[in-house]
């Protein structure tokens, strides 16, 4: 089974759950982790801890928002484990992209799933203003 961590500053992490949950329905492997200023520790301590109540068969895919934040920069410790997977940058659909596979993610599914979650953002004015100059209709 593969497990899910996000990671953020703030209620990040949460809001990207709670989300996800409402999108794609309830999911019992994914989990939540905020940390606040100067609480990074804390935040290592309680993912180790659900690390813990894993199968050690399970595949732990961690989520951070800011590659070279504090929080990515902390969870860069747990990599000493082969069964995880840490990448940064997390957006919803990277999240629902990971949580809707039920086995071990290839790598270059893995990577295929981050592209897409990278081609999901969009500058939606820049999209209308070139649609509607070279079709002059609606998107």
């Amino acid at each position: 089974m593969n497990q899910i961590l996000l990671a953020s500053h703030g209620e990040l992490a949460k809001g990207m759950l709670q989300t996800a949950s409402m999108l794609i329905g309830e999911l019992d492997n994914i989990h939540a982790f905020s940390s606040y200023r100067d609480d990074d520790s804390r935040l290592l301590h309680s993912m180790n801890e659900k690390i813990k109540t894993f199968n050690e068969n399970d595949h732990i895919y961690i989520l951070s928002d800011i590659f070279g934040g504090s929080v990515n920069n902390e969870v860069l410790k747990l990599l000493n484990k082969s069964n995880i997977t840490l990448i940064a940058g997390m957006n919803l659909m990277l999240v629902m992209g990971i949580a809707t596979q039920t086995e071990k993610i290839e790598e270059k599914e893995l990577d295929r799933i981050i592209q897409e979650s990278q081609q999901g953002i969009i500058n939606c004015n820049s999209l209308l203003a070139k649609n509607t100059n070279t079709e002059g209709d609606d998107l």
